[in-house]
């Protein structure tokens, strides 16, 4: 368990067994927690963090799940060549109290758990986009390259049309030319396999636009 002070807000992380299920539950609703099929073996296994933040309440919960495991998302990440060899490992997207706010030290504690548990090899994180209303993520991809995450590609994955693929094995360097790029742009993933990674969000006149610089 790991648990600071920061100004008013409590950070109290751990994770999580068979005996928070039912607090799991009351967070995730019967959807259950995004991109995994089923909360017990994943429970059972020491795969799922979560952040109780103080409360009595689980305030935060994601799962950091091995690719080399059979289940939907790492099967579908393998196939589209991230961690191709099973190695290393994929943190599936938060599901948030709506109050909650300190996502982005959550992020850093998944992170720094996954580092710990694959320490030699990569580790991604992925997030849904619905690029009809891009904006219902913005937030998300900030806090996600706030934490030290990388974007390195957007492509069609199981879960979702659209995923947004982060990476976070080491940081990058950052140097010039930037590149301006829309979410609806075709030429995205061609861009981003090419080298380039993304800087920042912002709003531009076409709407949402990444701030692209080569790594």
């Amino acid at each position: 368990m790991l648990q600071t002070l920061e100004r008013t807000n409590i950070f109290d992380a751990r994770v999580l067994t068979a005996a928070h299920a039912d607090a799991l539950r009351a967070l995730a609703g019967p959807g259950g927690l995004p991109l995994l099929p089923c909360l017990h073996p994943a429970l059972e296994e020491g795969q799922i963090v979560g952040d109780y933040a103080g409360q009595d309440e689980l305030q935060a919960a994601a799962a950091l799940l091995p690719l080399y495991a059979e289940d939907p998302l790492p099967t579908s990440l393998r196939a589209a060549g991230y961690g191709a060899d099973g190695q290393g490992a994929v943190l599936t997207p938060p599901i948030l109290r709506e109050d909650y706010t300190q996502l982005r030290h959550f992020l850093r504690l998944a992170l720094r758990w996954a580092t710990e548990r694959y320490a030699s090899y990569h580790v991604w994180a992925v997030l849904p986009l619905d690029l009809e209303h891009p904006e219902a993520c913005d937030d998300l991809c900030a806090q996600y390259l706030s934490a030290g995450l990388t974007l390195r590609g957007m492509r069609p994955m199981v879960g979702a049309d659209q995923m947004l693929i982060f990476s976070a094995h080491g940081l990058v360097q950052w140097r010039d030319p930037l590149r301006r790029c829309h979410l609806a742009d075709p030429a995205l993933p061609r861009v981003l396999e090419r080298g380039y990674a993304a800087a920042d969000f912002g709003w531009g006149k076409n709407g949402l636009e990444l701030v692209l610089r080569p790594v």
